[in-house]
């Protein structure tokens, strides 16, 4: 996993594991490391966009992950130094305020995933990175998840991580039910549709759900993906049925934009577009952002040959970004009705006999994730420059519901992780 990716794994097993003791024992044997990265995160995510934070305020907030004064002047500080995240002012020796530097919650994701590597994390530890890794990827049953751990920390150590991970809340799990044995599933993605899931994923074979891994795979790594795109790979690879169950179960996400010319174009997100974006920004925001998402795509893949299909839509985006509109162009005055409700853009008509208007930026943290989104997937085609008339957006937009998980329970068994500090005392 890179270090995003990873250090994402860390502040969710973090915000799991703060539910428990600091001074659990079991925690402080195995999963030091994720504890102690992920508050730190969770820390420095409190002080994203603060500028002139006195130090009072950051004891009070390094407080709520658990950190106390001497923490925040010998370890916490001099990590955001080190790490680039903040800019510490000092009067002499004494700390006296701190302005946030974060340009990107990327960069505090890859500082967090930094920092769990440098505190020489125990296997354990890896192991129950990758349980969680696995069940975010796609609800999996127990005996694959330990296969997969056990390749890379060992048999032993790989039942001790899965028994944390399941004990610890890190990851969700399902039994009964018709199910052969337990399914081991992220609940912040999952939990949703786990029991259609459960049931379903469980009869497929190893190369069926390898083939459903990898529809959850190429839409996770290119949300808003037409669907027609996917089910004609589907077709191709003669497993569109799988596609099917696939979306049928709510492993991936439809929405629709009704065109306005009639027809209506659906298009895929995977779970994981709205966990990110309600961890971030609030579930609040989820809709508006899949609306202007869905509108770039459509004209990227769907746009007419006379007017321009949108090959290099981060062109088009960063200049909206930069200089708060684009235009003039009728299509902006016919075609983008839809963000124009959603409040995400202003329309602004220039000369009403030709229909020329230029469409203002009115929604800043809406266009800006969609950008994000947009440049870090896989984009394909030329870099012809492309004109605010290629622009091409339906008229509505039909969504689907956000659910929020539900918290935890407290440990059951933790026969497993016992043992294993028994063991490690016999060994030292």
């Amino acid at each position: 996993m890179d270090s995003v990716q990873k250090g994402k794994y860390i502040i969710s097993a973090a915000k799991s594991l703060k539910r428990f003791q600091l001074g659990d024992a079991t925690i402080a044997t195995f999963l030091y490391a994720t504890s102690q990265a992920g508050r730190a995160g969770l820390f420095a995510s409190a002080l994203r966009h603060n500028k002139n934070v006195g130090i009072e305020r950051l004891a009070l907030l390094a407080a709520e992950e658990g950190f106390g004064r001497p923490d925040l002047i010998r370890r916490l500080i001099p990590w955001l130094e080190d790490s680039n995240l903040c800019l510490v002012r000092r009067k002499g020796h004494e700390i006296s305020s701190v302005d946030n530097l974060v340009l990107s919650y990327n960069e505090l994701l890859t500082a967090i995933s930094k920092l769990y590597d440098s505190l020489d994390p125990s296997p354990e530890d890896i192991g129950c990175l990758r349980v969680l890794e696995i069940a975010s990827q796609l609800p999996t049953p127990e005996s694959d998840v330990f296969n997969e751990v056990a390749l890379a920390i060992g048999e032993e150590k790989a039942k001790v991580a899965i028994s944390l991970a399941k004990n610890y809340k890190i990851v969700a799990y399902r039994t009964g039910k018709g199910l052969r044995e337990a399914v081991l599933y992220s609940e912040r993605l999952w939990s949703r549709t786990i029991d259609k899931a459960a049931r379903a994923l469980t009869p497929l074979n190893r190369v069926q759900r390898a083939i459903v891994l990898e529809f959850v795979e190429q839409v996770r790594k290119y949300q808003g993906l037409p669907e027609v795109l996917l089910r004609n790979f589907a077709k191709r690879s003669n497993a569109e049925s799988i596609l099917n169950l696939t979306i049928g179960v709510g492993l991936l996400n439809r929405t629709e934009i009704q065109m306005t010319d009639g027809p209506s174009r659906t298009f895929l997100t995977s779970p994981h577009f709205y966990s990110d974006l309600e961890a971030e920004f609030g579930e609040d925001m989820c809709d508006r952002v899949k609306i202007f998402l869905d509108s770039i795509r459509n004209g990227q893949h769907f746009g007419h040959s006379w007017t321009g299909r949108i090959l290099t839509p981060e062109r088009l985006l960063r200049k909206l970004l930069d200089s708060g509109e684009i235009g003039p162009c009728t299509a902006i005055g016919t075609d983008y009705v839809t963000s124009e409700r959603a409040g995400i853009v202003k329309v602004r008509r220039v000369d009403p006999a030709a229909g020329q208007c230029f469409m203002e930026l009115v929604q800043e943290d809406t266009v800006s994730k969609v950008y994000q989104v947009v440049t870090t997937g896989v984009m394909t085609g030329s870099q012809r420059i492309m004109q605010p008339s290629h622009v091409t957006e339906g008229r509505r937009f039909r969504s689907i519901e956000q659910l929020r998980s539900e918290a935890g329970e407290l440990p059951g068994d933790l026969a497993e992780a016992e043992r294993a500090i028994i063991m490690k005392l016999r060994e030292s």
